[in-house]
């Protein structure tokens, strides 16, 4: 499967974003004979994000992008040669020269859709060397982070555990060693979207939310990433330009406060004239203008024309000589209320003047809702003496490692402030810096396969599934459920016996609605149909959370959205998923044989008399 000319793909992960025991374990698989049989892999997570009843599926279209160009190239395989076993057999590194993933197919969640746990964001099949080997990489895609190489050419492989341990070996003589590329570093993706999202209730549907944590982001490619799935999740545009460039998102930007510091006051503009903005009137001196108004907005609010400072008046001055019809000021680089706000009220109103309207205020310290209660005060009294009365209603931006608690204090009722700049926790997520999402084996050569543990939690369902969502009659969310691929889908109206994740029985339900969860996005290497842009993405995330019920959108304590199975033996999210009995020593080997049909188990253990155990717990005996 070729990549398209496309400056993404050719700058996505490279295939050696992997740990090292997938390499060590499709080396397994080629010596066994098994490279090429069919599997399939399910990619979910256990546990809601941030203590939360919800997560969005994101990461999508940079897994398919993934899998386009995922192929080996010569530097990737003499690479992996020098870190595997010396006496490994050349020709399963030319099986690695020839692998690509032109028969792999992938199932999902469209991105935006809501995600609950263990209902798979990801349905991955094909020959199970290439699945195993996608199993990081996706993994880091949807989930939280991708690093690794630039470009497929080299870089470290991964340090996950496996049979060859040690330093590698040099590399042989007569492979030239590898070049390093630069490091690819984290970039969150469902994780983001789903941290946006909360984000966005809290701060409700009125206020704009800026994303503006690019410097705080891990690396280029976490900046990039947070920027885009901010934006799927909720949030109004970004100040990353890149992002702007590539992916469509809405830009947003103010100015800094070493613009402002970096003048002093005795700059000369080498065109301080501005014309008119609507008719063709004489220019007019803007930097004379400013002054002759700062004496009056001084005498509104009991200030000494002196008090202002000049540098900052002339930060000002400059940059709405450059955007007339966009000037806004950052108001707390001295004093707010003595130099910040009287400097930016003698500009906007010598714009005003000449028929330009300034955009906003930015504020960066201080109790911001305060501020901003007592700024709009000033802006109502200054437009009513000066008759300007666009003046009292332009928009208030604050920033300053908001949080969570913080934006709910800026989002309530009587809050003057508009627009609210988030950066460090919305990119770093650090409530929870991973999804914790999963890449199991649920069958092979058409045979389901299941991780039992000793931890219950992490046991797995077996088998081809499929996912639906149960609908209410007013279109309201009622639970998921999964079944096998070849059942029948529920249908609307008809009772469904359906049994929910640590339930102690089943329970029957009658949905009004039935909505099919996972997509066919790629066929044996072919994309079934145009990946949506990331506008109708976020559309589509903003309808899916309109859905949700007030209980689950609770931020704190919320009420857990259900996720069921139609009642088998190996398909129940209850007690019918069989745990070992305490008596049985975890040393005995279990095997699943699959004995009349795919949902009639044997569980055999090594001790016959352990057989009767497990057929009780299976209900099977």
């Amino acid at each position: 499967m070729a990549a398209e000319q496309d400056p993404e793909a050719r700058a996505a992960a490279g295939p050696l974003l992997t740990d090292l025991y997938q390499a060590t374990m499709a080396l397994g698989y080629w010596r066994a004979g098994r490279a090429r049989e069919q599997a399939e892999f399910e990619l979910f997570f256990r546990g809601c994000p941030f203590g939360g009843a919800f997560a969005l599926a994101a990461g999508l279209r940079d897994c398919v992008r993934f899998l386009r160009a995922f192929r080996l190239r010569d530097a990737d395989v003499q690479f992996l040669a020098s870190v595997l076993p010396p006496d490994t057999d050349p020709a399963f590194f030319e099986h690695l020269r020839a692998l690509d993933c032109s028969d792999v197919t992938v199932r999902a969640l469209p991105e935006g859709s809501l995600a609950f746990p263990n209902v798979p964001l990801l349905q991955v099949s094909g020959p199970l060397l290439v699945v195993q080997l996608l199993e990081t990489p996706l993994l880091c895609l949807v989930s939280y982070a991708r690093w690794g190489p630039r470009r497929s050419g080299g870089g470290a492989a991964g340090a996950g555990p496996g049979p060859w341990r040690g330093p590698p070996p040099p590399p042989p003589r007569d492979l030239p060693t590898p070049r390093p590329a630069r490091p690819r570093l984290p970039c969150p993706h469902s994780l983001i979207a789903t941290n946006a999202a909360r984000l966005r209730l809290i701060a409700g549907p009125e206020k704009r939310l800026l994303e503006m944590g690019l410097r705080r982001a891990q690396g280029p490619d976490g900046g990039l990433t947070a920027s885009t799935y901010s934006y799927l999740g909720g949030f109004d545009g970004s100040s990353n330009v890149l992002a702007g460039q590539l992916r469509g998102v809405p830009l947003a930007g103010t100015l800094a406060h070493s613009f402002v510091t970096s003048f002093s006051g005795t700059e000369v503009p080498p065109d301080p004239m501005l014309a008119p903005a609507a008719s063709p009137g004489p220019r007019v001196d803007l930097t004379a203008r400013v002054e002759a108004w700062l004496d009056g907005v001084c005498a509104h609010l009991g200030l000494g024309v002196q008090e202002p400072h000049r540098g900052e008046r002339a930060a000002f001055v400059a940059y709405a000589l450059a955007f007339p019809q966009a000037f806004q000021g950052l108001l707390d680089t001295y004093s707010v209320q003595r130099s910040g706000l009287p400097n930016f009220l003698a500009v906007a109103l010598a714009l005003g003047e000449l028929g330009y309207r300034a955009v906003g205020i930015r504020l960066d310290s201080g109790d911001l809702l305060q501020q901003a209660q007592e700024i709009r005060g000033v802006f109502r009294t200054v437009s009513a003496r000066f008759q300007m009365p666009w003046l009292e209603s332009i928009s208030i931006a604050v920033s300053n490692n908001i949080d969570e608690k913080e934006l709910a204090r800026l989002a309530q009722e009587g809050s003057e402030v508009n627009v609210i700049g988030i950066g460090t926790n919305v990119v770093t997520c650090p409530r929870q810096p991973s999804l914790g999402c999963v890449y199991k084996l649920v069958s092979v050569g058409g045979q389901p396969r299941m991780k039992l543990t000793e931890d219950p939690e992490k046991q797995t369902l077996p088998g081809s599934k499929a996912a639906f969502r149960l609908l209410g009659p007013e279109g309201s969310l009622l639970l998921d459920v999964l079944q096998l691929a070849e059942e029948p889908p529920p249908q609307a109206g008809q009772e469904l016996r359906v049994w929910p994740h640590g339930a102690r029985e089943a329970c029957t339900v009658r949905p009004a609605g039935v909505e099919p969860l996972l997509r066919l996005w790629v066929q044996q290497g072919q994309l079934c149909e145009p990946l949506p842009s990331l506008a109708e993405s976020r559309a589509f995330a903003q309808l899916s959370l309109s859905r949700l019920s007030p209980e689950h959108k609770r931020l704190e304590w919320p009420a857990l959205y259900q996720v069921g199975a139609r009642p088998h033996p190996q398909l129940a999210l209850g007690p019918s998923v069989p745990t070992a009995p305490a008596s049985l020593s975890s040393s005995h080997r279990l095997r699943c044989l699959i004995s009349s049909g795919p949902w009639w188990t044997d569980w055999v253990r090594e001790d016959p008399r352990e057989n009767h155990a497990w057929g009780a717990a299976l209900g099977t005996r």
